[in-house]
């Protein structure tokens, strides 16, 4: 555990027991007033983590995220807490339970990440290594360094005086019975020079090695061109499970995108579709952590921003839903879908004039009933 770690857990020990008392029934001021000195101090423990900084809100959970200090969850967590104090801060602000629980659980979730850091053990001291079996040297002794020396040298002595061993006897290879008998003076033998013996690698052509190279690389070509053709497309895949879900065959489908996304771990797409099938059966948990998933691997997916801002509306978390909106439509800003759910957001804002703008940009749709009707 680091230092600044230390610091952020003390940060997050003052304003605990402010957490603790959110839950008993209090007055709107003395729940914004909660709200406020809660988030001061978790801000004070997130500057600590980077070692003191003056960034504060949005900018400063940003810079902990683009330093992997804290996780995409808790970036979101944090992000809902920070909106839930700008709206305490406003002198019109009436609480409501959900900015309540919204604050607890950014708190909940940047302590429990700390927790977690604290609670690592450290790594065991290595164990002693084992004593050498080797006996150390003897201490010099001129006397025993006499001794050697003089044993030494009467051992040369002792070669010097021995008989030097008997000569080799000489042996002469007999000659062949086949073999023809050579004629002419000593001198000429002599000279004749010796027949030569060649490899089998010096009687190959000069250019036999270049020959095999070209082999091996017309070989590996004809390889690789197989390896790729039988490859799947990933495109055509993708098509086949989005008629399976939408003709009905969700498990099929379901089945289909997890193929993809395992067989193409960089591709985004067939995240966003697993999260769709979880969120329209229900399983908000499921459907969030695929589109984490999806958003990481391509942070300009407008497909998967937009899906997020729509589990987000669907938690009541509008502000964060229409700040995904947003990122949904700069990414692409001829999605029609994505002008018409933030027209829905900023309804629930209460921003009715900004609302009516974009829901009328994007025309009809699945969106258009978020305003409330008006009485005839």
């Amino acid at each position: 555990m680091t230092g600044d770690q230390q610091s952020a857990v003390a940060a997050l020990k003052v304003v605990e027991h402010i957490a603790a008392r959110m839950d008993r029934a209090r007055d709107g001021e003395d729940r914004a007033a909660d709200i406020l000195e809660l988030w001061h101090g978790t801000e004070t423990a997130l500057r600590a983590l980077i070692g003191g900084s003056s960034l504060s809100g949005q900018g400063l959970i940003r810079e902990l995220r683009q330093r992997e200090m804290i996780t995409l969850g808790q970036a979101y967590a944090l992000l809902e807490f920070l909106g839930a104090r700008d709206r305490a801060n406003r002198t019109t602000y009436r609480a409501t339970d959900n900015d309540v629980v919204v604050a607890r659980e950014g708190f909940r979730q940047l302590e429990s990440g700390l927790a977690v850091a604290v609670a690592e053990p450290a790594a065991p001291p290595l164990p002693p290594r084992p004593a050498e079996a080797a006996a150390a040297p003897p201490p010099y002794s001129p006397g025993a360094a006499a001794s050697a020396a003089g044993g030494a040298a009467l051992g040369a002595a002792a070669m010097r005086s021995a008989p030097p061993p008997p000569p080799p006897p000489a042996y002469s290879q007999p000659m062949a019975q086949s073999a023809p008998q050579r004629s002419g003076n000593a001198d000429a033998i002599a000279t004749e020079p010796l027949p030569s013996y060649e490899s089998r690698a010096s009687r190959l052509p000069p250019n036999s090695w270049l020959i095999a190279a070209l082999v091996l690389l017309v070989l590996g070509s004809l390889a690789g061109f197989w390896m790729f053709s039988q490859r799947s497309d990933p495109a055509a895949e993708m098509n086949e499970a989005v008629s399976m879900m939408q003709g009905g065959r969700r498990e099929a489908a379901r089945g289909q995108f997890s193929t993809i996304a395992r067989d193409n771990p960089e591709l985004a797409t067939p995240h966003v579709f697993l999260s769709r099938l979880a969120r329209e059966e229900g399983d908000l948990a499921t459907a969030r952590r695929e589109l984490e998933t999806a958003i990481r691997l391509e942070p300009t997916n407008a497909i998967a921003l937009r899906e997020m801002g729509l589990i987000l509306f669907s938690a009541g978390n509008y502000e964060v839903a229409r700040r995904f909106f947003v990122r949904a439509i700069q990414s692409n800003p001829a999605d029609k879908a994505s002008q018409g759910y933030l027209g829905c957001a900023l309804a629930r804002l209460n921003r009715v004039q900004e609302a009516q703008t974009f829901l009328s940009r994007a025309g009809p749709g699945s969106w258009s009933s978020c305003l409330p009707q008006r009485p005839l």
